[in-house]
């Protein structure tokens, strides 16, 4: 006979880039629906009987009073469910060829991938400070630049 505990396993998901536990969006979006409708139909109620603003107008205003309700759902949903995300940084330490054996990767494959890509994904690097893989970009290439093997302390491809 078991005595722990089951711990219930969360049944995660993938929403706009973000990873989310399904149980705790279904609460959220249900929160969001009752604060938002409460508070338009609250404030459509106040601004009809007022009766010195015309129906129109006082329905407009009703619906700021239901996005009010809105964000303070918001607000209430993201301090009770908190991000499921994991987010790993890199060291200055980190040995380049370690992470490109657990990528899969050659020293050679990534310096040709970084041949391929755009100047953005450069520029993250760049400001991410990575320039033990950039060092890897075969000179004559239209990204290499001969200041990333220095920044990378004299790191070449045949080092990594």
């Amino acid at each position: 006979m078991n005595t722990e505990p089951e711990k219930k396993e969360k049944v995660l998901t993938e929403v706009w880039g973000d990873t989310v536990n399904i149980k705790e969006l279904a609460i959220s979006i249900i929160l969001g629906v009752i604060f938002t409708m409460c508070f338009y139909l609250i404030g459509r109620k106040i601004f009809m009987s007022m009766g010195t603003i015309e129906e129109n107008l006082a329905k407009g205003y009703a619906l700021f009073v239901g996005i009010a309700g809105c964000f303070i759902a918001a607000v209430i949903s993201a301090k009770s469910f908190r991000p499921k995300r994991l987010v790993a940084e890199l060291d200055s330490t980190t040995d380049i060829a370690e992470v490109l054996e657990y990528a899969h990767m050659t020293p050679e494959e990534e310096g040709e991938a970084l041949t391929k890509v755009g100047p953005d994904v450069i520029k993250e690097l760049e400001d991410l400070e990575l320039y033990g893989l950039l060092a890897l970009i075969p000179e004559g290439a239209n990204n290499y630049k001969p200041e990333y093997r220095e920044l990378a302390g004299g790191q070449s491809k045949k080092d990594a």
